[in-house]
């Protein structure tokens, strides 16, 4: 016996999943998560584009 299931839409997955997490996700402690994040991906951009073209970057 053979069945066939469609996958719902990528977009109503997500919010499926999103909707189930929810209650789970400490939202506050994310948030401060996210902003350490990108507080050091632009420290980390800043470094590099600071760095003197030519100049070997050693290991």
């Amino acid at each position: 016996m053979q069945r066939e299931v469609e996958a719902p839409d990528p977009a109503e997955l997500q919010r499926l999943v999103l909707a189930a997490v929810a209650p789970y996700v400490d939202q506050a402690g994310l948030d401060t998560r996210i902003a350490e994040e990108e507080l050091q991906r632009g420290r980390l951009r800043a470094f590099t584009e600071e760095w003197p073209a030519g100049r070997p970057r050693s290991g």
